[in-house]
């Protein structure tokens, strides 16, 4: 038995931007307990007599003004191209491949694949820069449950969220940098700057969970990078389910709010996805587009996410090779990735 396996993970995306396919997904999805934890006699004849009744429908409308003329997901698309990246800059002997926990490729098949062919250590690499319950604790749930169905039971090592790491917290500032010096060559004043994070219950967060905290020091230590006065940003979160209280504020909330308070050109950054999909290309491109226009602005810049941004792939390749350290030996450390900003962390 030999060899190393580096396994970068993804939540997920349908296979096609149709009603059936965005029904199957859907059903996967909001029945993890971790990602709607309601109790089941409550939430499962909800689930299946309302939700996949209706939403599938209208999400797969939503879905195909995204699509990409290639047939596959944006999100599938760059967690493809990332996981090439990163295979190629590995050394001999590490393979590195890529899986989903919802839809596919199957974050399940993927471990039974990797322990059938003996690997002898694993690397699981969240692709979320902040940790969630509901994202990377689903996810290693789902790694412990199909690890516990071997006998043989490779070394196990799983990678910190990195939402305060330096190459990430560059590769951001990189790619913002890039729009704001798009957004002088046609404005006289340097747009807003609007941080939107996926949205949580608050719930989760009085309960323990340290995303909210994550997200705040992202942003701040991205704001400190761009050196962004604080009164020229804002940090919202997106994408709220169900009636119980989320996260404030909504994003949402500030779309309708900042051109009454004088904003008229905005430029909205999701630092918490790595590659693009339905939450940034369709909710905040789209919709979040049309409701700060309705609401008076002017002028509405969206920063595509990192994706397969050379900064972001020299990041992520040197983050998974932090990762592999006393696994690897490369002779002399490929990167070091100093934490910056201590104050405030949680990781």
């Amino acid at each position: 038995m030999s060899g190393i396996a580096v396994l970068l993970t993804q939540l997920g995306t349908p296979d096609a931007p149709t009603t059936p396919d965005v029904r199957a997904y859907l059903r996967e999805f909001l029945s993890d307990p971790w990602v709607v934890d309601m109790p089941r006699p409550l939430w499962l004849p909800l689930l299946h007599g309302v939700i996949l009744r209706t939403r599938p429908a209208r999400s797969a409308a939503l879905y195909r003004q995204i699509w990409r003329p290639d047939g596959v997901s944006p999100l599938l698309h760059y967690t493809r191209t990332q996981n090439q990246a990163v295979a190629a800059t590995l050394p001999a002997g590490v393979g590195c491949t890529f899986a989903m926990r919802y839809g596919r490729p199957a974050l399940t098949a993927a471990l039974h694949e990797i322990i059938a062919a003996r690997v002898e250590r694993l690397l699981v690499f969240p692709l979320y820069p902040q940790y969630a319950a509901a994202t990377t604790g689903s996810t290693l749930s789902v790694v412990m449950d199909a690890m516990s169905a071997h006998r043989f039971q490779p070394a196990l090592r799983v990678a910190a969220p990195f939402y305060r790491r330096r190459s990430y917290i560059q590769a951001l500032a990189t790619r913002v940098q890039e729009a704001l010096t798009a957004c002088r060559e046609t404005e006289a004043d340097t747009p807003h700057i609007l941080f939107s994070f996926h949205g949580l219950p608050q719930r989760h967060v009085d309960q323990g969970d340290p995303y909210a905290a994550q997200c705040q020091e992202t942003a701040r230590l991205l704001a400190e990078e761009l050196n962004l006065p604080r009164e020229h940003w804002h940090l919202a979160f997106q994408s709220r389910f169900g009636r119980e209280r989320w996260l404030s504020p909504a994003t949402t909330t500030l779309l309708a709010r900042l051109p009454a308070e004088g904003v008229r050109s905005l430029l909205v950054v999701c630092p918490g996805f790595v590659a693009d999909c339905l939450e940034t290309l369709e909710e905040i491109n789209v919709q979040g587009r049309a409701l700060f226009f309705r609401a008076g602005g002017k002028a509405f810049h969206f920063v595509p996410c990192l994706n397969d941004h050379p900064a972001w792939i020299a990041a992520l390749s040197a983050l998974v090779r932090e990762e592999l350290a006393g696994w690897v030996e490369e002779g002399s450390p490929a990167t070091t990735d100093e934490r910056p900003g201590a104050a405030g962390s949680h990781g």
